[in-house]
């Protein structure tokens, strides 16, 4: 009962603490560690997230696609030692979730516990995470983690049954200008009303793609961040498919009112930086799949 009251707080209470993360270094093309502070940055104007049920047919999803990003993507959260939410999705099979390793670890680096993967599907199925060595790819230790190294690739106790991952196209580099399609499961600070039990969607671009120095890649967009945004899932249409591009892990200040609908600028801090899912990710993916290459 405890362990419910606690999702509670986190999904429908105050946030100001929850699945906050590293920062990146704006001014270099390699993302950099700072102190852990939650972040909020609305670029480019007002807040452009909406419903999925209301803004995904005008972003081009099918009430098909629709139902599969339910299926798919959700929450990812831990109730000890101390609360954290964010996002997820399925990874390459039915039986993984990529999503951001802050949420799993506290900024100590004390692994947190109680973890699970909760869909936003009609009927909405719930699975606890496995955190054992054997069933996770981590993108570092604490000592040597950076942004570059926020992923987490984590299996769940049983398989999500009559649903598959969205693909992964590594033919087609990410490029400056590509449209994506970012789902979070629920963030604070909506402009709008959204039903929690909904995603939330927003269509936004890629402005930079730097060559990374890193064994993951990452790049620079102007989507919308606020709390419990880590981990928020990039889609892209290539080929007629939805294809998975990569996750949300850093934004820019939000007490900041200069920041608030500011035009996008990474020196500045006007940017929010993803990590692509190919290069090392990819790697760990299959490999806890048992499908290495």
């Amino acid at each position: 009962m405890k362990r419910f009251l606690l999702f509670l707080v986190l999904l429908f209470g105050p946030a100001e603490n929850v699945a906050s993360g590293p920062i990146p270094d704006a001014s270099g093309d390699r993302a950099t560690a700072t102190p852990y502070l939650q972040r909020i940055n609305i670029i480019d104007g007002t807040d452009g997230r909406d419903s999925l049920l209301t803004l995904g047919p005008v972003l081009g999803l099918s009430p098909a696609e629709i139902d599969r990003v339910r299926k798919v993507i959700g929450f990812v959260g831990c109730l000890s030692p101390s609360p954290s939410l964010g996002s997820g999705t399925l990874y390459l099979t039915n039986r993984q979730i990529l999503t951001v390793r802050h949420i799993l670890f506290e900024p100590s680096g004390r692994q947190r516990s109680k973890c699970f993967f909760w869909n936003q599907a009609r009927e909405r199925i719930k699975i606890d995470l496995l955190l054992d060595p054997a069933n996770t790819r981590f993108g570092a230790i604490q000592q040597k983690y950076s942004a570059n190294h926020d992923y987490a690739i984590v299996r769940l106790a049983t398989p999500l049954i009559g649903v598959e991952p969205f693909p992964i196209d590594e033919n087609v580099p990410v490029r400056s200008g590509d449209n994506l399609i970012v789902v979070t499961a629920h963030p604070v600070g909506l402009a709008r009303q959204v039903d929690k039990e909904i995603p939330v969607v927003q269509g936004c671009t890629i402005r930079r793609a730097p060559i990374s120095t890193s064994i993951t890649n990452f790049y620079r967009s102007d989507c919308d961040a606020t709390g419990q945004s880590s981990g928020a899932v990039h889609l892209s249409r290539i080929g007629g498919q939805l294809v998975l591009r990569g996750i949300t892990i850093t934004t820019g200040p939000w007490r900041d009112e200069r920041f608030h609908g500011a035009p996008y600028d990474e020196k500045a801090g006007s940017v929010t930086t993803a990590l692509g899912v190919d290069a090392a990710i990819l790697e760990a993916g299959l490999e806890l799949s048992g499908s290495g290459r």
